[in-house]
């Protein structure tokens, strides 16, 4: 007998060998990629959602997937919390590197799951085992885990019961609406006979597949209705529906109006959440159903918004925001950006992000008026600015020319020759002249504080000044540095010049906050 042969026949292809485990509690989002080995996730409590390349799952416990090297995964949270088992392994080819791959990847069946997650438990519990005997133990319960599974979820065989793969394919509708889809072609995805596909997705969403389907789609035609300028035939292609004709004749039996008429009449209505660019919306004729508001600074009063709740951003949890009940949420480029936000917005509402120019703000406002539908009212809003800044000039010309001009950010802890709030209506709009020191200090690209021998040249005619409160001194702290020394004996001081103006109005880029900025200036110096 030839030993070599028998050896080889006795042997497998390859075999598997686990890598790493770990137990994972996860608040809002996760991703992975393994470069060369296989990932295993399993759930143990929470609810959310899998993303594997372009596959989507739901995340709830008692459910298995193994994504293969090099793809793609992400975990989010739609709970308070996800728990899970986090699992990778590499499969050791024993001939060529031709082997077939990993017998199963994405969701897996995994029953009794009380099993699954004992081995599991067992292995994690001697994770850290430095015995050869130890380790070599954890490394058979580790294939008899895939064991397990392997009875289960062998090519060809049914990996899901059935309401499992329903309750899948409702994730995969959800993610897809705007797709050519049939009942026949998901039910057969999901391998379930027809009838019975049909039977369980009423169970689920009380609608059966294709008026669910024609829901999700008017739902986003209507956002899109209220917060695009979009033609009614390319919303119409955006949500799924081919035919013009057919999108208004199902809008219209969904909602009761034609789209257009439906634009029309809620436009004025539309909720909005878009924190700190409340200054735009209401300038555009929105009122915000939720405004920012900071622990320190407080909110924006000036802009009257005294009956609408607030929304502390160092404090509060995102999920707050639904409490609006918004149709849309706005996210300045500059917070919105971050992924992690950007996902628990979206869970909310219909979330974009607006990207803002700073103190550009006419372009910001244009990108606001056109995402909105406003595109008039924000140029008329520019050409009001600009009327009343050209009469302020006139104004104030001949009584300022030669004098300098200074704005000072007044804190506990230190003071700022202000430069990113103020500038663009102070020294661009108004053409007031800067003092050397605010020169200087512009011409830094860090942002820092002054000294106070520096401050002592700062012999400029007039000084407006704003008093930031976020510091950690005791309450009113920031109000003491006006009673030193060189601050008493700076002439603009001396000679009451020295102007304290509101901290949120001065700022804020938005066109409300630079006319009142505008309106502040005549009032003393006019």
């Amino acid at each position: 007998m030839n030993n070599e042969t028998a050896g080889a026949k006795l042997s497998p292809p390859s075999f598997v060998a686990m890598t790493a485990i770990h137990k994972v509690n996860v608040e809002r989002w996760q991703d992975y990629q393994e470069t060369e080995d296989y990932t295993m996730i399993v759930a143990t409590d929470g609810e959310g959602f899998i993303e594997i390349e372009s596959s989507t799952y739901r995340f709830t416990r008692e459910r298995c997937w193994i994504a293969a090297p090099r793809q793609n995964v992400r975990i989010r949270c739609t709970s308070h919390v996800l728990d899970y088992f986090y699992l990778t392994f590499r499969v050791v080819h024993m001939g060529t590197p031709s082997a077939e791959a990993f017998f199963c990847t994405g969701e897996l069946t995994c029953t009794p799951f009380s099993r699954v997650v004992e081995s599991i438990a067992e292995i994690y519990k001697h994770r850290d085992a430095t015995e050869a005997l130890q380790r070599f133990y954890n490394h058979v319960r580790f294939e008899e885990l895939l064991c397990v599974l392997a009875k289960q979820n062998v090519p060809g065989k049914i990996s899901l019961d059935p309401r499992r793969a329903v309750e899948r394919s409702v994730a995969y509708v959800e993610e897809h609406y705007q797709e050519p889809l049939t009942v026949d072609q998901l039910a057969q995805e999901a391998n379930v006979p027809r009838w019975r596909y049909t039977q369980l997705f009423k169970e689920m969403t009380g609608e059966i597949p294709l008026d669910y389907i024609h829901q999700l789609r008017i739902n986003r035609a209507k956002q899109l209705l209220l917060i695009t300028g979009d033609r009614i035939n390319e919303i119409g292609q955006n949500v799924g529906f081919n035919s013009e004709y057919y999108f208004n004749r199902r809008f219209k039996q969904s909602v009761g109006l034609a789209p257009g008429k439906y634009r029309n009449i809620h436009r004025d209505d539309l909720r909005v959440v878009s924190l700190y660019m409340e200054d735009y919306l209401l300038a555009l004729g929105i009122r915000p159903v939720i405004q920012w508001a900071h622990t320190y600074w407080g909110r924006q009063d000036y802009l009257g918004l005294h009956d609408v709740p607030t929304y502390d951003v160092l404090t509060d949890n995102v999920r707050l925001l639904s409490s609006g009940a918004p149709d849309v949420i706005m996210l300045r480029e500059c917070t919105g950006w971050k992924a992690d936000l950007y996902e628990q917005c979206a869970q909310i509402a219909h979330t974009c992000v607006i990207r803002q120019f700073g103190p550009e703000w006419r372009k910001t406002l244009r990108t606001l008026g056109d995402r909105l539908g406003r595109s008039e009212r924000a140029e008329g809003l520019i050409e009001q600015y600009e009327q009343k800044v050209s009469a302020a000039k006139n104004t104030l010309g001949r009584s300022l020319k030669g004098q300098k001009v200074a704005f000072l950010r007044i804190s506990a802890d230190h003071i700022l020759v202000e430069k990113n709030y103020t500038s663009q209506v102070l020294f661009q709009d108004l053409e007031m002249e800067p003092h050397l020191l605010v020169k200087k200090q512009f011409a830094k690209q860090a942002r820092e504080g002054v000294s106070w021998e520096e401050l002592s040249t700062l012999d400029a005619d007039h000084i407006f000044f704003s008093f930031d409160k976020w510091h950690q001194g005791k309450q009113g702290a920031e109000q003491l540095q006006l009673t030193h020394p060189v601050w008493q004996s700076l002439p603009a001081v001396q000679n009451k010049r020295a102007y304290q103006v509101d901290f949120m109005t001065w700022m804020n880029h938005g066109v409300i906050a630079n006319g009142k900025k505008v309106d502040d200036v005549l009032k003393v110096l006019a």
